[in-house]
């Protein structure tokens, strides 16, 4: 919370705002200096709605320093890390601070642009219309299939599932996953029988006699201990899951939905794709397929960057003007 304290040096009264947060299991604190005066109640309540966004950010800068040098990986750069860190800690600030309605309303908006996000990168994206239609109105627009209306709703089902999947992650989880999202269609949750391509690159799946054991080697790399941010290591799985290709369809869809899992498990907001970011996106996983994995990881990070552009730099706009106050947080 932020608060009002007073220092006095050699019999001067000097006043200060102050912050406390917890952080790896220690209180620290940020403050600002006011004055040698103490300022009355309107006047603290003043200083507290123009100071305290600012203090909150410093607050979250001394974390973003101290954790993203926890990380040794030849891919991201330390600017890009503590990009990564900032924007998780501002997440968790913005959770705190935000009122339910809002936050509710919040949670609505980006529900919808990462629902319709991950259709965009599919062969056969449907129009924002559509997507609102079903996830805002409960409406089938004319055109769309049932099917395709079963699959958007288990999308957005699975979005705020995908962290709580992820945590418990076995190739179980992923035939469930994809399950759901085919229902109606017949091959829900069934490893392909058949051989398969990439489209666009030189790189050839494994065939299905070996799906299962490849499957099962990439879970195990997953749940092994790794240096890496986890941000490079959800590029990296979801890659190599897209290689291959355990589904005769709805690969990508299922992919993307285990990539933000990773993402909220690791404290980060999901991607919000793009149109545009569909050319990026499979550039990116080209370089993958040609084993350049910094290329991978810098495409993925570029795409996320310009998505949650103002979190990851830390602007001030980002934090409510008049956030509510609370007790000492634990980050």
């Amino acid at each position: 919370m932020v608060y009002l304290t007073r220092k006095t040096t050699r019999g001067q009264q000097y006043w200060y705002l102050v912050k406390s947060f917890k952080f790896n299991g220690r209180v620290e604190k940020v403050q600002h200096y006011i004055g040698p005066e103490k300022p009355d109640d309107d006047e603290q309540g003043r200083l507290k709605a123009v100071y305290g966004p600012e203090l909150e950010l410093a607050a979250v800068e001394r974390m973003v320093k101290a954790s993203a040098d926890m990380f040794r990986t030849p891919y991201l750069d330390l600017k890009a890390l503590k990009g990564l860190q900032r924007l998780k800690f501002l997440r968790r600030a913005m959770k705190r601070l935000q009122p339910p309605a809002a936050l509710a309303r919040e949670s609505q908006r980006l529900e919808l642009q990462a629902v319709h996000g991950n259709l965009l990168l599919t062969s056969e994206p449907l129009a924002r219309e559509q997507t609102e239609a079903i996830l805002l109105h409960d409406r089938a627009p004319a055109g769309v299939p049932l099917t395709r209306v079963l699959e958007i709703l288990a999308l957005r089902r699975l979005h705020h599932e995908a962290g709580e999947r992820v945590a418990r992650l076995d190739r179980r989880t992923i035939l469930k996953m994809h399950q759901e999202l085919r229902e109606g269609q017949g091959d829900g949750g069934l490893l392909r029988q058949e051989s398969a391509s990439l489209p666009g690159s030189a790189f050839v799946p494994p065939p299905p006699v070996l799906v299962e054991d490849e499957l099962e080697a990439l879970l195990e790399w997953w749940h092994e201990p790794s240096p890496l941010h986890p941000f490079e290591r959800a590029a990296l799985f979801h890659h190599r899951l897209l290689q291959l290709r355990p589904f005769t369809a709805g690969n990508g869809l299922v992919a993307r939905l285990l990539l933000e899992g990773m993402y909220a498990r690791a404290g980060l907001p999901a991607p919000l794709w793009q149109r545009e970011d569909r050319s990026s996106y499979l550039s990116a996983l080209v370089a993958g397929d040609r084993g350049d994995r910094g290329r991978l990881i810098s495409g993925f990070w570029k795409m996320y960057r310009q998505q949650h552009y103002a979190g990851v730099r830390g602007e001030l706009d980002v934090l409510p003007a008049e956030p509510r106050q609370a007790h000492l947080e634990a980050f």
